[in-house]
C-alpha cells in the first residue's frame, strides 16, 4: 500500500512539469522596483507604458499635471492635452498649463477694423478673428478693403448714360431715352448713382428747361424754377467710398448744362466751348 501512494505522487509531479508554467513577472534589477510586462513595466500592482501613461510618465509615479486642463504623456515626457472650457494654452508652455482665460464666443458680434459689424471666429481661441461681413448696399465699406458696395450688388447703383444731340448733353438711366429724339450715345453707364438713398447721399433730380433741355441738381425745386422732372438717382455729398467729382458747367448763350467726371474735359469746355465752371455737383461712381 505504501508503494502505491508514492507511485501516484510521482505521476502528479511528472504531469505538472510537462504542462504550462505560470507567467511570473521578472524583477528588473536596479530599476526601482519596476517589473517587465507585456505592455511596458509594472508600477506597483499595474502594468503600464511609461511612454504614454500620464500617471507614470517616464518613470513610476511621475504624474503629469496641467493647470486648468488635461495632461498627456508623449514618449515619456509630459505634454499638453486639452484645456478646460473657458481656458486656453496661449503661450505654448506646458509648465504654465492653460494659463489664459478665454471669453471668445463663437458667432458673437464684433467690430471690424473699419467699424463694420462682423462675427467672431474662435477657431484659435488665443487669437480670435472678427470675420468680415459681405458687402451690402449701404454706402459703407463692410469688408474693410477700402471701397464700398463693390461687386455690382443687384439693385444698388444705377448707370447714367450720356448722349448728345438736339437736346444738348442728355443724362438718363434709360438707354432707350438716351437714344431717342435724335440723340446719339456718347457713353453708356458714364457714371453711377445709388438707386435708393444710402448714408448721406441725396436725391439728384433732373429738371427740364423751357427749351426742353435737361439739367441735374440736388435742389428740390430745380433751384426755384420748377418741380423736378424725375429723380435720376442718389449722389454723394462728400467724396467717399471711391466716388469721383461730377463737374457741372453751363453755357449761358445756349442755355445748356454739361456734366463730366473728367477735369481735362471740364477745362476744355471752359477754355474752348464757352462754358462756365459751376463747381462740383456732387460725387458719383465709375463702377456699379
Amino acid at each position: 500500500m505504501r508503494r502505491m501512494v508514492l507511485h501516484w505522487w510521482w505521476v502528479a509531479l511528472a504531469v505538472a512539469s510537462c504542462g504550462e508554467q505560470p507567467t511570473e513577472l521578472a524583477t528588473g534589477g536596479g530599476d526601482g522596483g519596476q517589473h517587465s510586462c507585456a505592455m511596458g513595466v509594472v508600477c506597483g500592482a499595474e502594468c503600464v507604458d511609461l511612454q504614454s501613461d500620464p500617471y507614470n510618465c517616464g518613470s513610476c509615479g511621475r504624474t503629469c499635471v496641467v493647470a486648468n486642463g488635461e495632461a498627456e504623456c508623449h514618449q515619456g515626457e509630459c505634454a499638453m492635452g486639452s484645456c478646460d472650457e473657458g481656458w486656453g494654452d496661449c503661450d505654448g508652455n506646458t509648465a504654465t498649463g492653460c494659463e489664459a482665460e478665454i471669453d471668445c464666443v463663437e458667432g458673437a458680434s464684433c467690430n471690424s477694423s473699419c467699424d463694420s459689424s462682423g462675427t467672431l471666429d474662435c477657431s484659435d481661441a488665443c487669437a480670435p478673428v472678427c470675420q468680415l461681413p459681405s458687402e451690402t448696399c449701404n454706402l459703407v465699406d463692410d469688408n474693410c478693403d477700402g471701397t464700398c458696395d463693390e461687386g455690382a450688388i443687384a439693385g444698388c447703383r444705377v448707370g447714367i448714360h450720356r448722349s448728345y444731340g438736339p437736346l444738348g448733353h442728355f443724362y438718363t438711366a434709360d438707354k432707350a431715352e438716351a437714344e431717342g429724339l435724335g440723340q446719339s450715345i456718347e457713353a453708356l453707364n458714364y457714371f453711377y448713382l445709388y438707386a435708393t438713398q444710402q448714408g448721406d447721399s441725396r436725391p439728384f433730380f433732373r429738371c427740364k428747361k423751357p427749351n426742353n433741355k435737361r439739367w441735374l441738381t440736388t435742389s428740390t425745386d430745380c433751384e426755384s424754377t420748377a418741380a423736378p422732372e424725375l429723380t435720376a438717382g442718389y449722389i454723394a455729398f462728400e467724396q467717399e467710398c471711391g466716388a469721383v467729382p461730377l463737374y457741372r458747367l453751363k453755357n449761358v448763350a445756349a442755355d445748356a448744362h454739361f456734366y463730366t467726371t473728367s477735369a481735362p474735359e471740364r477745362d476744355k469746355a471752359v477754355n474752348m466751348l464757352g462754358f462756365v465752371d459751376e463747381g462740383v455737383a456732387g460725387y458719383v461712381w465709375k463702377a456699379p
